[in-house]
């Protein structure tokens, strides 16, 4: 299945069927703060294990870095 992630056409296995797979497979669960977005809303935290990912989905993945 393919989607977009950030602009840019991925194509994910069948076994990601939520955004909270989605989030493991980009290994990203380890960051303590990102923001999901799918098809332009965004997905609430409490979703991410009933939110669904369909071919063809346009997500954005925010993450916030510190610093000065």
């Amino acid at each position: 299945m393919e989607i977009i992630v950030n602009g840019e056409v991925m194509t994910i296995t069948d076994d990601v069927k939520t955004v909270a797979d989605l989030i493991a497979s980009l290994d990203i669960a380890h960051r303590k703060y990102f923001i999901v977005e799918k098809n332009r809303e965004v997905v609430m935290k409490e979703d991410y294990e009933k939110e669904s990912v369909n071919h063809q989905d346009y997500f954005e993945i925010v993450h916030f870095v510190g610093g000065g």
